[in-house]
C-alpha cells in the first residue's frame, strides 16, 4: 500500500521511522521491521519533478528558467541550485526531458548544469539533444558528449535506460496531430527504490497512445498527469483503464489557473495531489 506524506515547507525535512522499543534476548527478539520504501518527490515547474530515493536521484523536465506562453519557470535560489547541482539537486544521477517545447526544456540552463556536473547522464529525444547542442552559451564547451543519451523508440515500442539502481523505461507517446505530429514526445516509467513513477510529457489524450504499453501491469505507484486529463471524460478513462496508479499528481497548471484548478480537483477528485509551489516536497511511502 502506498501512502502519501506532503511537506508544505521548502526545506528538506527528515522522515522519522518508528522502531520497536524494549528488551528481549537475542534468541527471542523479533526480526527488525522492514524498512519502507520512501520516494521523495519535489515539484519544479510545469511537468518538472525531482525524484529521490536515498542516493538515487532523477530529474525530469527540470530545465525551465524562463516562463513560456503563460507557464511557470524555476527562478531565484531554486534555479541557481539546479544549474549548479547543489541543495536538493546534489547527487543527481540522471536528468530526462520529455520533449523540446520550452515549457519542458530550455537549452541554456541545461548546458550550465551539464558543464558543472559531468558525471550526470542526460537522456532525451534527438530533437531535445539537437536543441542542446545548437544553443550557443558560455557553457557549451563544458558539455561532454559521453554524458548524452538520445532515445526515440518506434511507435508502440520502448527503450530501456539503467543507471545504477535506477531503471527507466522510455515510451514513444504521440504529442498529437497537426502541428504537434512531428514533436518527439517521450513517456517515462521510472523505478527507483522499489517505487515506480509514470511521466507522460504532453502525450495526446487518446487511449491508443497508451494501450500497447500495458501500464497497469507495471504497478504504477505514482503518475504525473497533466491537469486537463481530469477535466475530460476520455482523460479520466485513460487514467482509470491505462494507468491505474496508486497515487495521482496533477501537473502542468498555469500559475494564473492554479487556485481554480486546485479547488476544482479538491471537489471532484479529492485524492489527487496538486503541487502549489516550486520545491514543494512530497513523500510517497510504500510499506509492503
Amino acid at each position: 500500500m502506498l501512502t502519501l506524506q506532503i511537506t508544505r515547507s521548502i526545506p528538506l525535512l527528515l522522515l522519522a521511522l518508528g522502531f520497536p522499543v524494549g528488551f528481549a534476548s537475542r534468541q527471542d527478539a523479533p526480526p527488525p521491521p522492514k524498512k519502507p520504501h520512501v520516494l521523495e518527490v519535489r515539484a519544479l515547474a510545469n511537468e518538472g519533478f525531482l525524484l529521490r530515493f536515498e542516493d538515487d536521484v532523477v530529474a525530469i523536465d527540470a530545465f525551465v528558467a524562463e516562463p513560456y506562453v503563460g507557464y511557470a519557470a524555476l527562478s531565484g535560489e531554486a534555479l541557481e541550485a539546479l544549474v549548479t547541482g547543489t541543495g536538493p539537486f546534489a547527487s543527481l544521477d540522471v536528468v530526462l526531458a520529455s520533449h523540446y517545447h520550452r515549457d519542458h526544456f530550455q537549452a541554456e540552463p541545461a548546458q550550465r548544469f551539464l558543464a558543472a556536473r559531468p558525471e550526470c547522464i542526460f537522456a532525451s529525444s534527438p530533437q531535445v539533444i539537437d536543441a542542446l547542442w545548437n544553443a550557443e552559451t558560455e557553457a557549451t564547451e563544458g558539455v561532454r558528449e559521453d554524458m548524452i543519451r538520445d532515445f526515440l523508440p518506434k511507435p508502440k515500442k520502448e527503450d530501456l535506460l539503467e543507471v545504477g539502481n535506477i531503471r527507466i523505461e522510455i515510451l514513444r507517446l504521440s504529442h498529437g496531430t497537426g502541428r504537434f505530429a512531428s514533436v518527439q514526445n517521450l513517456g517515462h516509467v521510472i523505478t527507483v527504490g522499489g517505487v515506480t513513477a509514470l511521466h507522460i510529457g504532453d502525450a495526446a489524450m487518446v487511449p491508443e497512445n497508451f494501450a500497447a504499453y500495458c501500464l497497469p501491469q507495471r504497478g504504477i505507484d505514482v503518475a504525473f498527469v497533466p491537469y486537463w486529463y481530469f477535466d475530460d471524460t476520455t482523460g479520466l478513462r485513460i487514467i482509470d483503464e491505462h494507468f491505474r496508479p496508486a497515487k495521482l499528481v496533477a501537473c502542468h497548471i498555469p500559475p494564473r489557473e492554479l487556485k481554480a484548478v486546485t479547488d476544482r480537483l479538491a471537489k471532484d477528485h479529492p485524492g489527487v495531489v496538486v503541487p502549489q509551489r516550486a520545491l514543494e516536497l512530497f513523500r510517497f511511502r510504500d510499506e509492503n
